[in-house]
């Protein structure tokens, strides 16, 4: 264990079933910045987790990088992978957010089977839409799992 860096090996595979290209971007609040990469079609990219992502977001936008600024938070209009490891009784929460808009469908598969999934097919679909609803939080064991998430159309 290395200080407040080391964390249980977490890992957020992302997987592109959207699109010819995809541009995936993960953004972490407090800290300084976040990381993007071009997907393509059936490909997918891994993104290494440190126990210092409170709020963090994944999400994801048709078409190349392109030299965009990956160091920047999430835009409107854009469907939303949300996680904070070890954010308190050492779990990890994370949900589909839908509430600044809806671009792409999001599928979310914990590599523990006793963590709940969640599906955003389309904006009327989205599990945890309705703040306080019974479908948003989830919780799973921090450490036990590692996260998918597929990106469709």
């Amino acid at each position: 264990m290395v200080g407040t860096w080391c964390v249980q090996a977490i890992t957020i595979e992302t997987v592109n079933k959207a699109s010819e290209v995809m541009c995936v971007r993960y953004w972490i609040p407090n800290e300084v910045g976040g990381g993007c990469n071009e997907v393509r079609m059936g490909n997918k990219w891994d993104i290494q987790v440190t126990d210092r992502w409170k709020a963090a977001t994944v999400w994801a936008t048709e078409g190349g990088c392109g030299g965009a600024h990956c160091n920047t938070g999430p835009p409107t209009g854009v469907t939303q992978f949300e996680i904070t490891v070890d954010g308190g009784w050492s779990n990890d929460y994370y949900d589909i957010s839908a509430l600044a808009g809806f671009n792409l469908g999001l599928t979310v598969a914990p590599t523990n089977p006793t963590c709940a999934s969640q599906i955003c097919t389309s904006l009327s679909t989205c599990q945890g839409v309705v703040p306080g609803g019974p479908d948003r939080t989830k919780a799973c064991k921090y450490g036990s799992a590692s996260y998918v998430l597929t990106f469709i159309k």
